[in-house]
């Protein structure tokens, strides 16, 4: 019988773990504003279907990790990302048309729209060259180098380039920041990391509080990652022996056949893409959906 390691604590980088955790307003609430660093304040939230159908028959579906609208009106995809993905940032760019469309009214409409945020937070170099951990993009002018808009931005969160140890950890975009990636790995909760929030994330996060339910939800989801990412790996190495030539192509052959035995055995498409790092276009285009 297969089993896991878990720590006190759950992983923030579970699908689950995730969204159980952000299913707490005040924490989304502190979190967000933990992003946006003073550029804009919320004060309340209410979350909004994730599951985006399209508008005809036929239209492929989207799920959100996260879907909510705040006090003014202006409303945030969060997305936690933790295989990397070849095409994510269309993907980011496919999830904004979808929200974009859902504030589309039927009828006489003057096309005003509220604006929207997309923020993504991965768990790989997205952008090898920028060595920044939390990224901010909008609509600019190229040539004035001015924001043309305000109603799309994205915000990207890079796990990886967060390097700050325990001891150095000052505002509270830092303590997110570390909760989010090193939250399972700690056995207690840190001295740096108090304050009203933050001993509410502690307190839901803990492993031993979790119905009996959740816990094994929590179990399953750690072990369907861990056994894809190792066969993932397992294909890499295979490919590499393969030659340099074929490397491409093997790996490519081997994870689509190992989200191919995924979807069979029950697993959600959306938890397939996330841990494989294959898009829903490249599942479609080899049949899988």
């Amino acid at each position: 019988m297969k089993t896991v390691e878990i720590g006190r604590y759950l992983d923030l980088k579970n699908d689950f773990a995730f969204k159980f955790i952000f299913a707490n307003k005040v924490l989304l609430i502190s979190f967000l504003n933990a992003l946006f660093k003073g550029r804009k304040k919320i004060v309340d939230i209410d979350y909004l279907n994730v599951e985006q159908l399209g508008r005809r028959k036929g239209d492929r579906k989207a799920f959100f990790d996260l879907y909510c609208v705040d006090e003014t009106g202006e409303q945030f995809v969060i997305e936690m990302q933790v295989g990397k993905q070849k095409h994510f940032m269309d993907r980011t760019l496919s999830y904004a048309a979808r929200a974009i469309l859902e504030q589309a009214k039927k009828g006489n409409w003057n096309f005003e729209l509220k604006p929207l945020y997309i923020i993504s937070i991965v768990n790989f170099d997205l952008r090898p060259d920028d060595d920044r951990c939390i990224s901010y993009h909008s609509l600019m002018d190229e040539d004035k180098l001015t924001k043309s808009s305000d109603k799309l931005q994205f915000i990207t969160v890079e796990l990886k380039k967060f390097k700050k140890p325990e001891n150095a950890l000052v505002t509270d975009t830092d303590k997110w920041l570390y909760c989010l990636k090193h939250l399972s790995e700690l056995s207690a909760q840190p001295a740096a990391i108090q304050g009203e929030v933050f001993d509410e994330l502690f307190e839901l996060a803990e492993f031993e509080t979790l119905k009996e339910e959740d816990m094994r939800t929590y179990k399953k989801n750690l072990l369907q990652y861990n056994d894809v990412r190792s066969e993932v790996e397992c294909a890499r190495e295979e490919g590499i022996q393969q030659g340099m030539q074929n490397i491409k192509k093997s790996i490519q052959q081997n994870t689509y056949e190992i989200a191919q035995k995924c979807i069979r055995e029950g697993m959600s498409l959306d938890l397939v893409i996330r841990i494989t790092g294959l898009s829903p276009e490249e599942l479609k285009g080899f049949g899988l959906e």
